[in-house]
């Protein structure tokens, strides 16, 4: 008798299953939409990172009485970044790269802040108001 497997032990019945699938189901729902709001978090808080290290570095530069000031922009349209050629010594002297990667996040995806000896403008009020600056429009 002990050797014997019980035969009324046949596993999991469908409505069983079907509870666990339903319960899984609602999880996800609820739980995606909120995974999906802090990976777009994250990429927002990385691009303003990476704009907030190019506008210190270039006023670094600029602030600096062993190096001409550079002026020109630098800006974002369809994510795409591009860098004048005027700017790029002063990100070079940073260390940083004159072909910066793409922006990650849709909220800043077109914006152009623009240099000069004094100043800095930046065109877009959300990204100004994210890097605690006064959004001016050339």
């Amino acid at each position: 008798m002990k050797n014997k497997k019980r035969m009324d032990n046949n596993g999991f019945s469908l409505v069983e299953l079907i509870i666990v699938i339903a319960i899984m189901a609602v999880l996800i729902g609820v739980l995606a939409p909120q995974y999906l709001k802090y990976v777009e978090r994250g990429r927002e808080s990385a691009d303003l990172d990476n704009i907030d290290i190019m506008v210190s570095a270039v006023e670094i530069y600029n602030a600096d009485p062993a190096n001409t000031p550079v002026s020109g922009t630098i800006s974002a349209s369809g994510g795409t970044i591009t860098v004048q050629d005027s700017v790029k010594p002063a990100l070079e002297a940073a260390g940083l790269t004159t072909t910066p990667a793409n922006m990650k996040s849709t909220k800043y995806a077109s914006w152009t802040i623009t240099f000069s000896a004094t100043e800095v403008v930046i065109n877009n009020t959300d990204l100004a108001t994210a890097l605690g600056r006064v959004a001016t429009t050339p």
